[in-house]
């Protein structure tokens, strides 16, 4: 295990001295640590440029059975450092949990997470749900318990934003039912401040009900900006609107309603907002046909996206792949692939930091797996490059192997 004091140490600072490593000291393509993360879903990528260091928490392992992953939740703790690699850290923290909210408080250089849900590996029936706050300390590397008790309803999947101007954190929706087989939508806005929660009336152009968001805090007009989602049945159309709540005034406003130049409709987006170039980055997500790996820019003023970079596409063939018995039906050339880009994917880590982009695991629908590789995307004009390569969860193209179906 790779200890702080090899950052200190780097960095030429003693301990008690922030940890600024810079971009222009590390070789951003460099991995050394032999050690990754299983490969897994459900959870988000918060980073800290400072400590050089994006953390991951938690997260779904579990088998993926007609899109859905069972149940083998984890409360690992892992860090990854660009330069060097995969570290998990030996700490004590929350519980196992996946589908928990998340944001990044910059002054106090802390990632923050609320809610989630855990069920025994085996088990059936209704899930445990927690309405725990959590902050995760990037300069001692310890996990501290904010608050149990109060504040919103236990849920999964609420949209969260630290907003620094104010020392605040927001929390928005998520779903509060125990049971996977009963549909229970939060609407509701909530502020954690001075170590206390307060509820609030939100006005304008106020979402209508909808779950499995993207989302993403954009510092510079306090907005949580939103995209796309779905009412939380799993088989209803998603969205592709744009919403976002300016937390001065608690005011909505539609962006974008999700025209051709937008992305196609998806739930489960994978947001960040890149501080150099002051916008707000989509990656993938769950469409209506499958998962995508496109990678779109948000202009917030005028609420217009951009394609940034295009990936796979969806050829229209329909389903239908006997081959693959039970684990999918998805035909080899359901996509036309571009097999420089990672592989589709929906809730894996996806952050901004040092100029790029940073992406590792997630859920692959298709191929009814999770992923464990780490990928790369330069903001400065340069391309995907696949740092770790992926040990579970590709299309047979990408394994290079010749398969009947796309991915068996």
């Amino acid at each position: 295990m790779r200890s702080l004091a090899f950052l200190l140490i780097f960095a030429g600072c003693t301990k008690d001295d922030p940890v600024d490593t810079g971009s222009s000291d590390l070789d951003l393509d460099a991995i050394s640590s032999t050690s990754r993360p299983s490969q897994r879903s459900e959870v988000y990528g918060i980073a800290d440029e400072l400590s050089n260091s994006i953390l991951v928490f938690g997260g779904n392992e579990g088998p993926v059975v007609d899109q859905r992953p069972k149940a083998v939740f984890l409360s690992e703790t892992w860090i990854f450092e660009p330069g060097y690699g995969w570290t998990e850290l030996d700490v004590e923290g929350p519980s196992a949990r996946a589908r928990y909210g998340s944001a990044y408080d910059p002054t106090s250089r802390r990632a923050l997470i609320f809610g989630g849900r855990y069920r025994d590996e085996g088990a059936e029936g209704d899930y445990k749900l927690f309405r725990e706050l959590w902050s995760f300390d990037f300069k001692t590397r310890e996990w501290s318990l904010l608050s149990e008790k109060q504040g919103p309803k236990k849920r999964t999947y609420p949209a969260m934003a630290w907003d620094d101007q104010e020392q605040a954190l927001y929390l928005f929706g998520g779903m509060t039912n125990k049971s996977p087989m009963v549909i229970e939508v939060a609407e509701d806005l909530w502020r954690w401040k001075d170590g206390a929660w307060e509820e609030l009336e939100m006005g304008g152009d106020v979402p209508s009900t909808r779950t499995f968001l993207g989302e993403a805090w954009d510092p510079n007009r306090r907005e949580l900006v939103l995209f796309g989602g779905q009412v939380g049945d799993y088989w209803s159309l998603a969205y592709n609107e744009t919403y976002a709540l300016n937390v001065d005034s608690l005011e909505w406003t539609r962006l974008n309603k999700g025209n051709k130049n937008s992305p196609s409709t998806r739930m489960h987006a994978q947001m960040t907002y890149d501080p150099e170039g002051q916008q707000v980055i989509l990656f993938g997500g769950h469409t209506d046909v499958g998962d995508g790996n496109d990678l779109w820019t948000l202009d917030s003023e005028s609420g217009e996206w951009s394609l940034l970079r295009d990936a796979d596409s969806f050829t229209g063939d329909p389903l239908g792949c006997p081959e693959a018995g039970a684990n999918s039906e998805v035909p080899a050339n359901y996509v036309d692939q571009d097999l420089t880009a990672p592989e589709r994917r929906h809730r894996g880590m996806f952050a901004a930091m040092h100029g790029s982009l940073w992406i590792y695991g997630g859920m692959h629908a298709e191929c009814s797996d999770h992923l464990d590789d780490t990928w790369r995307f330069g903001l400065d004009g340069s391309d995907w490059i696949e740092l770790i390569e992926s040990r579970t969860g590709e299309s047979c193209a990408r394994q290079a192997a010749d398969c009947e179906c796309l991915c068996y």
